[in-house]
């Protein structure tokens, strides 16, 4: 009795482990998320019959045009002295000229630090941060002689510098200037 039923328990066994492993490949996979910035919440009117959102977004683009004004040079004056900093890496300056370099006690960085610091919104004040690490990381990845991760640390430099290129023109204080740093 036990014999006769070992066969089809088996049959089914068998078609139930096909069943899951077809059912496992081809299902779909759902895409993958994706970063977004949340909408704004939902709106009331004010008193003065102007809506909360509107408000808000002028409040939020009155700071960054106060930043700019503020600290658009400044930013510029950064990415002019990494330029620098960069262009002695990539023309592979000798190791006892560039060990005397003090990025992080530079008038430019402290200056930067300090905007970053005071921009509205942390997010980019991070990527302020982060630019000013990825030149400080390729200049300690050369006095290492680890080339290949100065030419990494200089690529990351080099897309913070085009986005924040791309945030300057928003409200531009000095556009001759971004310009011509953007051109370099």
């Amino acid at each position: 009795m036990f014999s006769d039923l070992m066969l089809p328990i088996l049959v089914c066994a068998g078609c139930l482990i096909i069943i899951v492993l077809v059912l496992i490949k081809t299902r779909k996979k759902p895409p993958p998320k994706t970063f977004s910035i949340p909408g704004t919440q939902a709106t009331r009117p004010s008193q003065n019959g102007e809506t909360e959102a509107a408000v808000s977004e002028a409040a939020s683009d009155q700071g960054l045009l106060s930043w700019h004004e503020g600290f658009e040079s400044t930013v510029l004056d950064f990415i002019e002295f990494s330029d620098g900093l960069i262009e002695t890496i990539v023309n592979e300056a000798p190791l006892e000229e560039m060990q005397s370099i003090d990025v992080f006690g530079a008038t430019e960085t402290l200056e930067l630090q300090k905007a970053a610091s005071e921009h509205p919104s942390p997010e980019m004040g991070a990527e302020l941060s982060a630019m000013l690490a990825a030149v400080s990381a390729s200049l300690h990845a050369y006095l290492r002689s680890e080339f290949d991760l100065a030419e990494q640390q200089r690529s990351f430099y080099q897309e913070y510098r085009e986005m924040w290129f791309q945030r300057l023109r928003q409200f531009p204080q000095d556009i001759d200037r971004i310009i011509r740093l953007r051109r370099a």
